[in-house]
């Protein structure tokens, strides 16, 4: 996903506009772009004709409305047959043809796909569903230019996860929590920041947020 600070950037740098698309490499790999013609910046396009996406419930398995947040299963002629001599992952992520991206989104009104993160990416904090992705959004948001973050979770006894903030510098946690309030619930803030010299990244560009994890929880240990 492009943050927001980097597409208004590029379009005051070099005046062009960066369209998002969404695919994965077992879908061949594109499912859905925006283009020229037809686009919603922060959306990852309408879906191409030949590609059906539905978005289900992640417990129930249920279709989901326009504009209901849910697991995005592709399915057509660009998703793949199967993984190579690996029956049982193929029939966990392949069923009656339609493939399980592990991806969560929604499709609005004008049936445009939004990517709202990774599956793995959600934890369930005092029973609900909270989105780190969108967490770390806001939160880039706040943050200047040259400070990198990533939102974690880890254990908790009281609501069986928190979340924590990894950043790159210190910052004032009583006014970003401030700001952060007026678009997140409170389940949905970082109940701690925890300052690193810097935020490793897979050879992809994109921060590591396992590797980050691991460093969030070991500092916690030493503290």
């Amino acid at each position: 996903k492009t943050p927001d600070k980097l597409r208004a950037g590029y379009m005051e740098k070099h005046g062009k506009i960066l369209l998002e698309g969404y695919g994965t490499t077992e879908t061949s790999p594109v499912v859905s772009a925006n283009t020229p013609e037809a686009n919603k910046p922060g959306s990852i396009g309408p879906i191409f004709p030949s590609v059906k996406v539905k978005i289900v419930d992640i417990n129930t398995d249920k279709e989901l409305p326009p504009g209901k947040e849910g697991k995005i299963l592709v399915k057509g002629p660009n998703v793949m047959k199967g993984y190579y001599d690996d029956i049982e992952e193929t029939s966990l992520r392949i069923k009656d043809g339609w493939y399980d991206t592990g991806d969560m989104g929604l499709i609005d009104e004008d049936g445009f796909l939004w990517h709202k993160g990774r599956l793995k990416r959600f934890v369930k904090i005092g029973g609900e569903m909270v989105s780190m992705v969108r967490t770390e959004g806001v939160l880039q948001k706040i943050l200047p230019n040259e400070v990198d973050c990533c939102v974690v979770d880890v254990p908790d006894s009281r609501k069986g996860a928190k979340l924590v903030a990894a950043v790159t510098k210190e910052v004032d946690t009583k006014e970003v929590i401030k700001e952060m309030s007026k678009d997140l619930p409170a389940i949905a803030i970082p109940a701690q920041f925890i300052v690193f010299d810097e935020l490793p990244k897979m050879g992809s560009g994109k921060i590591d947020f396992r590797t980050i994890t691991d460093m969030v929880k070991q500092q916690l240990r030493t503290e």
